[in-house]
């Protein structure tokens, strides 16, 4: 395990985006306007009309994964996340209405916002920290960047 503790400010944002953004354009272009290298999303509500997300497919290593679109009247119940390199990595729990379906996974580019989408961060003045995927195994890990 790895821990980072901000040895600055913690500064605290909430995010209310507007119909039609694309979540993590918006969220990248936000991240990079403020000089956020590492933050942490705390919560998020809301609504989507495309939904693009993967989910993974099994246990094993390397990890194997699934990308799918989903489209219409889709809820936001949960999202959460994290920023490393200034780069997020969110989580969502949907509900795609039409089909009365519920799905768990990583929100993916071209996600756009229905009515709002309000989420919260946390900014984490001081940390510098970048994200590293082991060739052997396949996973990503959070760590200090070095300066």
């Amino acid at each position: 395990m790895l821990s980072f503790q901000a040895p600055g400010a913690v500064r605290t944002v909430m995010v209310s985006f507007r119909r039609g953004d694309d979540v993590l354009e918006e969220l990248r272009t936000l991240l990079e306007r403020e000089g956020v290298d590492a933050a942490l999303v705390t919560s998020g509500i809301g609504s989507l009309d495309v939904c693009k997300l993967h989910t993974i497919t099994n246990t094993g290593l390397p990890p194997q994964e699934r990308y799918f679109t989903l489209e219409g009247p889709i809820e936001v119940g949960s999202l959460g996340g994290s920023v490393a390199g200034g780069e997020p990595h969110l989580h969502v729990v949907v509900h795609d209405v039409a089909a009365d379906k519920v799905y768990v996974g990583h929100l993916e580019p071209g996600s756009r916002v229905c009515f709002r989408l309000e989420l919260g961060l946390l900014l984490l003045d001081g940390i510098k920290t970048r994200r590293v995927t082991d060739p052997r195994t396949g996973l990503t890990d959070i760590v200090a960047a070095e300066e």
